[in-house]
C-alpha cells in the first residue's frame, strides 16, 4: 500500500445517487476492503493504461443528509494491484469510491461511481447505500474504459392536472429507464424503487442514446403507468463517466 493520505487530492464533489455508505457505532473502528477492476464494455479486464499507476480510495465522510464533512481519507494503492485494505477509519458514516490516477494524483484517468457491486446487482442497485456496523467494508467496483453511466431524479405529476405526486400518492412502485443507442434497436432496461427518488443506470457503451423515463408497476414485464418521458438526444463518454440528465418529470396516470 502506498501512504496514507488525509485530505483531498482535488476538489471532489460526489453524488448521493452513486453513493455507498459505511456507518461504525462510537466505539469502533472499521477498514474499507476494497477491490478495482478496469474493464471494456465488453468485460475484458484490461491493464492500468500507461501513466495511470495508482489507484485512490476515497472515504469521504458524509451527514444524515449525505453532506461532505471535512476533506476525504485517501489510501494509495498500486492501480494494478486490484485490491487493498484501507487504514482504519474514525466513526462515521462515509462514501466509498476509487480513482485510477498517475502517482502526483493529477491526470485522473477514471473515477468510480460509489454503488457497490459487493452489495447489490449491477443494473437493479437497490441499496445503493450499505451500513455496516460495528464490521468491515468489502467495497467493490468495476471502472469502464469506453463506458459510462445516465444519473437522473424525477418529478411525479399526474397527466391531467400537472399536479405534484409522490410514490406513494400517486401508486408508482417503480421508475424506468430505458437506453436506445442511436440508430439502432439495441436498448437498455434500468429500473428503480420510486422511493429512492433518483437513479443511476448501468455500464452504457460511449455513445449517444435516445433515453424515455416512465411510471411502472412490478408486473413482468413491466407496465407503464403513464406517458413516457422521452429525452431524444444523450451522450454517454468514458471512461467511466457519469452524464446528467438531471430532474425527469414523469407523468402518472
Amino acid at each position: 500500500m502506498k501512504n496514507l493520505v488525509l485530505g483531498s487530492m482535488m476538489a471532489v464533489m460526489v453524488s448521493q445517487a452513486a453513493g455507498c455508505i459505511i456507518t461504525t457505532s462510537n466505539d469502533e473502528y472499521a477498514v474499507v476492503n476494497a477491490t478495482w477492476d478496469l474493464k471494456s464494455n465488453a468485460g475484458t479486464s484490461i491493464p492500468c493504461p500507461p501513466g495511470t499507476t495508482t489507484a485512490a480510495v476515497y472515504a469521504q465522510e458524509v451527514d444524515t443528509s449525505y453532506r461532505l464533512i471535512g476533506t476525504p481519507f485517501i489510501d494509495l494503492y498500486n492501480c494494478d494491484d486490484g485490491v487493498g485494505v484501507s487504514d482504519p477509519l474514525p466513526p462515521s458514516v462515509y462514501q466509498v469510491w476509487v480513482e485510477l490516477t498517475g502517482d502526483s494524483g493529477n491526470n485522473v484517468y477514471a473515477s468510480s461511481t460509489s454503488r457497490n457491486e459487493a452489495a447489490a446487482t449491477e443494473r437493479f442497485p437497490d441499496g445503493y447505500f450499505l451500513n455496516v456496523l460495528d464490521a468491515d467494508l468489502p467495497f467493490k467496483t468495476t471502472l469502464y474504459s469506453d463506458a459510462g453511466y445516465f444519473q437522473f431524479d424525477w418529478d411525479l405529476r399526474d397527466t391531467a392536472t400537472n399536479a405534484a405526486l409522490d410514490c406513494t400518492t400517486g401508486a408508482v412502485p417503480k421508475v424506468g429507464l430505458v437506453s436506445t443507442f442511436s440508430g439502432t434497436s439495441m436498448a437498455f432496461d434500468d429500473q428503480f424503487q420510486c422511493g429512492e427518488h433518483y437513479g443511476l443506470s448501468g455500464n452504457l457503451l460511449q455513445g449517444t442514446y435516445r433515453v424515455d423515463v416512465q411510471a411502472i408497476n412490478t408486473a413482468t414485464p413491466a407496465q407503464g403507468l403513464g406517458p413516457m418521458t422521452t429525452i431524444p438526444s444523450a451522450s454517454i463518454a468514458g471512461p467511466n463517466k457519469v452524464t446528467e440528465l438531471g430532474s425527469v418529470v414523469v407523468k402518472v396516470d
